[in-house]
């Protein structure tokens, strides 16, 4: 009988570990999924954005260098107001991808309708559940680690700031 227990316990850890392996490969693929329908929003570059946002309030470009790559690039930052959009910008401006969007007050959203008010709540079902959760921060990542979704909290419980960076190599 106790051999009989012990099979069963170890064949229900072996699902259950199973099944929350599947869960977290879903949960980087709604990720993935809901970074590309965001960049969707902003478009893939900096021309696309000022046509979509209108001027920025400011412009800076820092210079940067990663040791995989043998040219250098830059970082371009357009200010809004409670809204910051950075790029990677390489060769000259010619391939262009997102380093951070972060929304801190303001109409501007993420995909699906998740900006700032949306309820805790809401955004579990959208996301699922965060793979981490420190004091008021909601934080998710995609397949490849690179980039990290968080989401802070008001008292209230709803989205206060969103943020979405990617870290280049």
């Amino acid at each position: 009988m106790g051999r009989k227990r012990f099979c069963f316990a170890l064949l229900l850890l072996l699902v259950l570990a199973g099944t929350s392996s599947v869960r977290a490969a879903e949960s980087d693929e709604r990720v993935e999924v809901f970074l590309d329908e965001t960049a969707a929003l902003y478009g893939p570059s900096e021309a696309d954005v000022v046509r979509k946002l209108g001027p920025p309030r400011e412009r800076q470009t820092v210079p940067f260098t990663s040791p995989h790559d043998a040219a250098a690039y830059e970082i371009i930052t357009l200010t809004y107001d409670g809204l910051l959009v950075s790029l990677y910008s390489m060769e000259e401006g010619q391939r262009q991808f997102f380093h951070q969007i972060r929304i801190t007050a303001g109409p501007a959203c993420f995909a699906r309708n998740v900006c700032r008010g949306v309820p805790r709540e809401r955004l579990g079902l959208v996301l699922g559940p965060p793979e981490e959760v420190e004091d008021h921060i909601w934080r998710y990542s995609d397949l490849s680690g690179y980039n990290e979704l968080a989401f802070t909290f008001d008292a209230a419980g709803a989205v206060d700031t969103l943020t979405w960076t990617a870290e280049a190599d």
